[in-house]
């Protein structure tokens, strides 16, 4: 199940000395063409070899909401392909390639070593969903699973801006801005992605909708 690539998907930040060979980089280009979309559109993801871990994967992308929240929700589903195919993940705000908001850098991990970003991260621990929720937790275990997958997802320093309410059956997810007022539009995007994947297990058809405000809601059909 999902879930489990969910559960097992770490952020890695220490990548061992490996090479795609051609035929890893044309099953990964592949997968590309395959990704489903919120807003319609097709984002022209790359990978390319920018000097960390194996190669990055990144798509040029407006810095505008939707297209953000469609950057994270289709790169994520790469990362949780990646790695059902054991390979490391790492979204890195810092690769700014043609346009790109983000990177995601991949590979294979170099086990047993920490980085300073491990401990401001508090090595990549999460918040109690009952946190996160406004209102009551659902009864149907189907939507715990699919709160918990949301509450696994990553975010940029481990800050999980996310927000959660269910009513009739509708999650409703949102992210909560900064006390700048800076959204977290890829975020939402990433733990949207997450809510999509696992719904499709559980249900026959699965619709993510624009609600009202900065909110979207997963309709069951």
């Amino acid at each position: 199940m999902i879930i489990e690539t969910i559960k097992m998907r770490h952020s890695t930040r220490r990548f061992a000395s490996h090479v795609l060979s051609e035929e890893e980089k044309s099953r990964i280009i592949e997968f590309f063409k395959s990704l489903p979309s919120l807003h319609s559109r097709r984002l022209d993801w790359q990978l390319r070899d920018l000097g960390k871990g194996s190669g990055t994967i990144f798509a040029a992308c407006m810095d505008k909401p939707n297209c953000l929240v469609e950057y994270g929700f289709q790169g994520e589903i790469i990362v949780l392909e990646l790695t059902k195919q054991n390979y490391a993940s790492c979204w890195n705000a810092g690769i700014k390639e043609t346009a790109a908001p983000a990177g995601i850098v991949i590979g294979k991990e170099e086990p047993g070593k920490f980085s300073i970003n491990d401990l401001i991260t508090n090595m990549g621990r999460r918040k109690e969903l009952s946190s996160l929720v406004e209102g009551t937790l659902p009864e149907d275990e189907r939507f715990l699973q699919i709160l918990e997958a949301c509450r696994l997802a990553p975010s940029s320093l481990n800050r999980q801006p996310w927000r959660f309410a269910f009513h009739n059956n509708e999650l409703y997810i949102w992210t909560k801005p900064s006390i700048l007022g800076e959204h977290h539009w890829i975020e939402l995007g990433i733990a949207l992605s997450h809510a999509f994947l696992v719904a499709q297990e559980f249900f026959t058809r699965v619709i993510i909708e624009k609600a009202s405000g900065d909110r979207y809601r997963l309709v069951i059909k």
